[in-house]
């Protein structure tokens, strides 16, 4: 309890040169087990600026140690704290871009499955900019829940001229086997005009159907229950 309380009290103020010595000053043993403290126990106390503040200085120390204290996001998620268009994040973020791109797809893979609202997903994967269309659509496509398919469903609208994306995603949600996936097929198939998808799926969604499924996400979920549009 109290190496976790002078962790904390270090991070909440910034004292960063301090924080690094006490790092420097650990065994190999002892600095594994203060990884897990902090991405367990401190940072999940901190709020949003600095959360962000501290995962920063965290990673120029040593990225490869501390980048999964992303996960530590789910705290901020659950409570409603999670805000990416502060300067704190905008700081984290450059810096990733420029010190460690490859990081981007990373973050994203550890962090939406932390995330609470398919706003909040979708905020972060704006926040990230990632250039890799693939990956981001692979990320949310291996996640089973509405959240992450309406996310996923947000972000194939910005991708609607990508054919092979688009196919791709359908097809992968297919292989997945469950009801809930295979609706997210219907959906992607039909707004999308998804041809050659060689496979019967249950759910038939006529076009005037279709802006429906766009209006809200109480009625995306509907439609992805697999229950037929409200119309008025």
């Amino acid at each position: 309890m109290q190496q976790t309380d002078n962790l904390q009290q270090l991070i909440i103020n910034a004292n960063w040169v301090a924080l690094y010595e006490r790092f420097n000053r650990m065994t190999n043993a002892e600095f594994r087990r203060t990884e897990q403290i902090v991405r367990e126990k401190v940072l999940p106390a901190l709020s949003n600026s600095d959360y962000w503040n501290a995962f920063l200085h965290l990673l120029i120390y040593r990225r490869q140690a501390f980048l999964s204290s992303i996960l530590a996001i789910h705290h901020l998620a659950r409570t409603n704290q999670l805000d990416f268009s502060t300067a704190e994040p905008q700081a984290f973020i450059d810096w990733i871009h420029t010190n460690s791109s490859e990081s981007v797809i990373k973050l994203l893979r550890m962090g939406i499955p932390q995330l609470s609202t398919s706003q909040q997903i979708v905020s972060m994967i704006q926040w990230t900019d990632s250039p890799d269309s693939r990956e981001v659509a692979a990320i949310l496509t291996k996640e089973t829940s509405a959240h992450a398919y309406h996310a996923l469903f947000q972000f194939l609208k910005h991708e609607d001229d990508n054919m092979p994306l688009l196919r791709t995603s359908c097809t992968t949600l297919l292989r997945k086997g469950d009801d809930m996936s295979f609706n997210m097929a219907s959906i992607l198939r039909s707004y999308f005009d998804i041809k050659d998808i060689n496979s019967t799926l249950s759910l038939h969604i006529e076009p005037y159907e279709l802006s429906y499924i766009d209006q809200s996400f109480d009625n995306f979920m509907h439609v992805l229950k697999g229950r037929r549009p409200k119309l008025i």
